[in-house]
């Protein structure tokens, strides 16, 4: 097994956001609920729980509804596969970001940075320990993938 090979990597859809963030909202309205005062800080916490549904502040509606698979190659270089057999090729830029639980990835595609969110739940566990590998070694680091953005 070469450690060279590229990663195939699923990524997150904002359907599994939708559980915990009604979670949260729901612990939020019970935490106004039980307050002392009650009426006006259910009030208030039912206006920032609108307010945060109909605008984009958490940028969820950054993350794909699509189906997608990310190919990430040992030089910096991704692929992201759609469903329908779309394919965006493109670079890790900036800054990544990886735990036991998580990985945010910045990708640059066609001039626009897009953020992919990795659960490890999705991915087989060699895929994402080789990812996380990767990401704390330096693997991908800045300098290997400026010298990359050339070539992509």
């Amino acid at each position: 097994m070469s450690f060279n090979r590229p990663l195939r990597l699923t990524v997150a859809r904002k359907e599994n956001f939708a559980t915990p963030v009604r979670a949260v909202l729901l612990l939020a309205l019970l935490a106004a609920i039980l307050s002392p005062q009650p009426v006006s800080l259910s009030l208030l916490a039912i206006f920032i729980i609108g307010a945060g549904w109909v605008s984009p502040i958490l940028d969820f509606y950054k993350v794909s509804e699509v189906e997608l698979a990310l190919v990430l190659f040992a030089d910096g270089r991704v692929r992201l596969d759609t469903a329908d057999d779309n394919v965006v090729e493109g670079f890790l830029s900036g800054q990544q970001w990886c735990t036991q639980r998580v990985a945010v990835l910045r990708a640059s595609t066609a001039g626009e940075a897009r953020y992919l969110l990795i659960l490890p739940g999705q991915q087989d566990a060699n895929a994402f320990r080789r990812l996380n590998a990767w990401l704390r070694q330096g693997t991908t680091d800045a300098d290997m993938l400026l010298k990359s953005e050339g070539s992509v």
